[in-house]
């Protein structure tokens, strides 16, 4: 093979003090940005989380913003570049992605103490930057550049450490991460559904408990999903005793208040599933024991109406814009009191309404409604007895994947 085939020699380092100038200059910028940013969060935080003041949140959410484009161009320049020394840009660049992906877990089991967390991730950049520029320049006093043009590495490009970096991210760093927030995503779904619901990597399960009473009566709880296998509705269906009541979830529209209905059908086309409703006839006394869509506020309705043009339509430029228009700033805690609260609670009501006439209740409720409705039940005297798992969706039987 010629020599013609291999690229040039690289100049002696020497050749490229122009290079390593600017690359110095925009490198010691990246310092006083991330340092300026970590102290300005470490406020923030510290005003939020001892006063309930957010007067500086504005100007660190623009810090945080300004930092990320900078560490991503840092981070592009490590691949490209042995200039950028990279056990002090590597722990700089990574510190903010690391925190969020270990803040994940403790998110999802103790999201009340989120100021904490937000505040303890602050403390732990601003201590990092303080350390870095310590080992920088080996004392507290502050000197000027704080990275000297020696300190950057000897090479302006090697093959080597762009294959490296290219390997390492795509075979080691983006399997890792994946799973790691596959996990999370369980762990989350696990969590705030009471373990009515566990995905696993084969497929999404959900619970069905029996609860029993002393006086002999009885009550299953079915964790549902708006859409699932064809199978697992019939099977579900099948399994209810013709002597039951079954107590039914679905929000009706007397009034017309939807200009599209409450629909997943092309949602569950997408996903080669089926939707609950046209499959899931289930045996027994049925009981429709949900609430009037009139009965929500203004802003979960208008929320509903925006959404369900997503579901009916796909995603287009049309229904994208509709999402991205602004909202109230009550709207979670709107969405949380009119489609979870007060569903269970007039569910519970039909439902202690029905134990004066039945032995034997079935409540086969979307999964996100059973911890409330289990507290219910547990409240009005029964205990759990016996706990199954059915499988909704099959990740590997789903079509057009």
């Amino acid at each position: 093979m010629s020599s013609e085939s291999f690229p040039p020699p690289l100049p002696h380092p020497s050749s490229h003090a122009g290079l390593r100038t600017a690359v110095a200059v925009f490198l010691n910028f990246a310092l006083v940005l991330f340092t300026v940013n970590a102290a300005v969060s470490l406020v923030s935080e510290s005003l939020v989380l001892f006063l309930k003041i957010d007067a500086v949140a504005g100007i660190a959410g623009f810090f945080v913003v300004l930092s990320l484009l900078v560490a991503l161009v840092i981070y592009g320049l490590m691949a490209v570049t042995p200039l950028v020394p990279k056990r002090i840009f590597l722990p700089l660049t990574l510190f903010g992605p690391v925190a969020s992906l270990v803040a994940l877990p403790v998110m999802i089991y103790g999201f009340q103490y989120h100021e904490w967390i937000a505040w303890g991730s602050s403390l732990g950049q601003f201590l990092l930057c303080m350390v870095i520029l310590y080992r920088l320049r080996g004392s507290w006093k502050f000197r000027w550049p704080l990275l000297a043009v020696g300190q950057l590495g000897a090479e302006a490009f090697r093959w080597r450490n762009l294959l490296g970096f290219v390997a390492v991210h795509l075979f080691v760093a983006l399997p890792v991460v994946v799973a790691y927030l596959l996990t999370c995503g369980s762990l989350a779904v696990n969590h705030f559904s009471d373990g009515f619901v566990s995905v696993r990597p084969s497929g999404v399960k959900m619970q069905v408990r029996k609860y029993v009473r002393a006086d002999g009566k009885t009550v299953q709880l079915v964790a549902m999903s708006h859409i699932g296998e064809p199978e697992f509705y019939r099977a579900l269906a099948a399994s209810f005793p013709p002597t039951a009541t079954v107590l039914m979830e679905g929000v009706s529209d007397k009034g017309k208040v939807m200009v599209e209905p409450v629909s997943y059908t092309k949602t569950a086309k997408d996903l080669g599933l089926a939707e609950q409703h046209e499959v899931f006839r289930p045996q027994g006394e049925v009981v429709f024991a949900d609430v009037d869509i009139g009965q929500f506020s203004k802003t979960t309705l208008e929320f509903l109406k925006r959404t369900m043009v997503i579901h009916t339509k796909g995603i287009t430029a049309e229904t994208l814009t509709t999402l991205t228009e602004p909202s109230s700033e009550d709207l979670p805690q709107q969405l949380f009191n009119d489609l979870l609260t007060r569903r269970n609670e007039h569910l519970l009501t039909v439902f202690q309404e029905r134990l004066a006439s039945s032995d034997h209740l079935i409540i086969p409720w979307g999964a996100a409604h059973m911890p409330g409705i289990s507290r219910g039940v547990l409240k009005a005297g029964f205990h759990l007895q016996e706990t199954r798992e059915r499988v909704a969706i099959r990740f590997g039987g789903m079509k057009g994947r």
